[in-house]
């Protein structure tokens, strides 16, 4: 049943305000014979999903399958609405950072974490571009392309069963990823597609800003051209440190515009800059130390919570490290403009891919720490000392 009670839902697609009277609903019994299914007094009262009442209709008396919001148009899984809380992310980032292999590894340690929680993708779309990441990472072991620049992926809808709760009825979770598209966050205009980008950007409760250490002239110098060529999805000619700086301040302004908030006031997005490709660094003399915290397993999967202590210490030795970089501009910009973040090391490999861009046994590092920091702040889960 739809709780009023909760926190509004929004559209995934228009970022509008969702209730069940601002959806259309309709019953497929097959291609041909889709039709439309108003929701009864009842319904609206009891807050749940109509049932079509066609007299015959093979699908008579059961509930419908489709659902439409009457904002934009775009469908959506009618059960989108019925989750005890609903939490949405936008990954962004400059074209090769990583994004899509990083969401794909996240999804499947989150699977088989052996945290109490069972994941599921709410619609075909979502299925299906899991099971294709997954089999071409997993199983063919190759490298996933980067995002094609000027294309907006549609939202991921998943849902999370809390089974860590016992009863009749357990919590659910709507977790709704957004994919910043490549090197269009560089370069934000107005356009179609910059609109949406916008919307996914201010709608999203948190930001994970992925950010390709392979981009800093610094890194570059130290680490070997074999690892550098099997590691980057696409070549990149331009200076790093200006593309990152450049990036961050135009999503800072594009969201401020979006918002209306001040340029004097940080914005009210939580904002996880993810270090990824953390396996390539090992080859560096002004690295990571070989007993540095970000080096060692995640403990927050173990703990079933979000161990502090941990965070912090990799965070201040990330920023240690960029700092070393010369990338104070960089971190600068982010602090500048967020009012909460968070800086995190991954690597969604655990290992470079070979010459010829094939992969070994996946073994990814710390891939869900951004996403147990989120839960924690969301009080899903425990923060933990």
């Amino acid at each position: 049943m739809f709780n009023s009670n909760n926190s509004m839902p929004l559209c995934p697609h228009c970022l509008r305000k969702l209730k069940l009277g601002g959806l259309k609903f309709y019953c497929v019994p097959d291609e041909d014979n889709r039709h439309e299914v108003r929701l009864s007094l009842a319904d609206r009262i009891k807050g749940r999903l109509p049932v079509c009442r066609k007299s015959f209709c093979k699908n008579h008396g059961l509930t419908i399958r489709e659902a439409v919001c009457k904002q934009c148009g775009e469908q959506i899984p009618p059960q989108f609405l019925f989750h005890d809380k609903f939490l949405s992310f936008c990954a962004v980032g400059v074209s090769g950072a990583g994004k899509s292999s990083y969401m794909t590894t996240l999804l499947h340690e989150l699977k088989y974490s052996g945290l109490p929680w069972v994941l599921q993708a709410m619609d075909i779309e979502t299925t299906r571009r899991a099971q294709q990441n997954e089999q071409y990472i997993y199983e063919e072991r190759h490298c996933l392309q980067g995002t094609e620049a000027g294309v907006s992926p549609r939202p991921q809808l998943w849902t999370i069963l809390d089974n860590s709760t016992k009863g009749e009825k357990i919590p659910t979770y709507a977790m709704t990823i957004y994919d910043g598209a490549g090197e269009d966050c560089e370069h934000i205009d107005y356009t179609p597609l910059d609109a949406k980008i916008s919307r996914y950007l201010s709608g999203a409760r948190m930001l994970l800003i992925m950010f390709d250490p392979l981009l800093l002239s610094n890194v570059r110098m130290e680490i070997s051209h074999e690892t550098l060529n099997t590691s980057m999805a696409t070549e990149r000619q331009t200076s790093a440190p200006a593309n990152m700086v450049s990036m961050v301040n135009s999503l800072s302004n594009y969201i401020r515009r979006a918002c209306n908030i001040p340029p004097g006031k940080r914005i009210d997005r939580r904002a996880a800059v993810v270090l990824t490709k953390l396996d390539t660094l090992g080859e560096m003399l002004n690295g990571f130390s070989s007993d540095a915290t970000i080096l060692k397993a995640s403990p927050h999967i173990q703990s079933k919570g979000f161990v502090e202590s941990d965070s912090e210490m990799v965070d201040l030795e990330i920023r240690d490290w960029l700092t070393r970089q010369g990338e104070t501009a960089f971190l600068g910009a982010i602090d500048a403009n967020f009012r909460d973040v968070r800086v995190f090391g991954v690597s969604s490999f655990g290992r470079p891919p070979d010459l010829y861009k094939r992969l070994a046994k996946i073994r990814p590092h710390r891939v869900l720490d951004p996403l147990m920091w989120m839960l924690a702040c969301e009080g899903i889960i425990p923060i933990r000392n």
